[in-house]
């Protein structure tokens, strides 16, 4: 039986992970360029291993507990080779680094640039 303290833990970590994943999808839609979306790109691995983490606490099984660790280990490992790997390609790529083919809001109201 798991005690209400590690329960709590548990679900907060995969609220929080949630949250990271949710407010990440929302600045890749919302950002203007590949090198901003690279930033909130690496918060979806983050979350996920934060929900990973949180799943495995809520079991009692040391095996799994061990495996999801690893895992959510390797996903913090790789999450800033990879964000270096895209924006170093938008950096080499200067057609990528400003997405044209997308408006986004500035100025007053209605007004719109690409």
């Amino acid at each position: 039986m798991m005690s209400a303290a590690v329960q709590w833990m548990s679900d907060a970590l995969v609220a929080l992970g949630l949250l990271f994943i949710t407010a990440a999808i929302i600045g890749m839609y919302r950002l203007p360029s590949v090198l901003t979306r690279v930033h909130a790109a690496g918060a979806v691995p983050f979350g996920g291993a934060l929900v990973i983490i949180g799943a495995t606490l809520a079991t009692a099984d040391g095996w799994l507990l061990l495996r999801g660790l690893l895992v959510a280990a390797f996903l913090m490992l790789t999450i800033p080779s990879s964000a270096h790997a895209i924006a170093w390609l938008a950096e080499k790529r200067p057609e990528l680094a400003h997405d044209k083919g997308r408006r986004h809001r500035s100025g007053p109201e209605g007004s719109e640039r690409r």
